[in-house]
């Protein structure tokens, strides 16, 4: 999570999309810069809102840059997964090494934080804050300089960080898995299909 006062943009960061990258890029112009989950790197726009509101004393809200990304259901889910098997999480409730990705997705909706629709992190319940732009993962490249811009900064070169290993790749789900993701995940498609584009 990256709040900058004098910039005026909020960054909201989904989980595993390349939300690490870009706070490793922009922490420098912002303020408030939450890079570790245990502290709130990961939280949604609502909570946001409530812990910052005081921000309204030097920018209103409506001022504010408001972006965050979102990438395809079936795609997100297979980096967590991948990136769970890696060994830093040995031993570790959430590890997905040697776990078949059916039982990961089938047993993890609704159980693992991460794994909560991603369309869930973008809105206000409070009412202050409104997305400005959801960013595409695969449009990342374009996207970014377009963002620098927006925001009125210079392009720095996008500091890559945090990538998932390829233990499991898409074509080797199967149809059933697949559909699962796009039953349970549909307000996620839905939302992708309708984001706010402010650039």
């Amino acid at each position: 999570m990256l709040l900058s006062l004098a910039h005026k943009f909020l960054f909201v960061a989904n989980v595993k999309t390349a939300s690490s990258s870009i706070e490793a890029t922009l922490a420098p112009l912002a303020e408030i810069a939450i890079g570790e989950t245990r502290f709130g790197k990961h939280e949604g726009l609502s909570v946001i809102s409530q812990r910052f509101s005081w921000v309204r004393r030097y920018v209103p809200y409506e001022d504010f840059f408001v972006f965050g990304m979102m990438r395809d259901p079936v795609d997100w889910l297979l980096s967590l997964y991948n990136s769970h098997t890696k060994a830093d999480f040995d031993g570790l409730p959430y590890s997905t090494k040697d776990m078949p990705f059916s039982r990961f997705l089938h047993e993890g909706f609704g159980k693992r934080w991460q794994m909560r629709p991603q369309h869930l992190r973008f809105t206000d319940t409070h009412g202050r804050f409104r997305m400005s732009h959801i960013m595409d993962f695969n449009e990342l490249e374009n996207e970014f300089p377009q963002l620098c811009a927006r925001i009125g900064v210079e392009c720095p070169d996008l500091r890559y960080k945090n990538k998932s290993p390829q233990a499991v790749s898409r074509d080797t789900l199967s149809a059933d898995d697949i559909n699962f993701i796009r039953d349970r995940y549909a307000a996620d498609y839905e939302c992708f299909a309708r984001r706010p584009r402010g650039l």
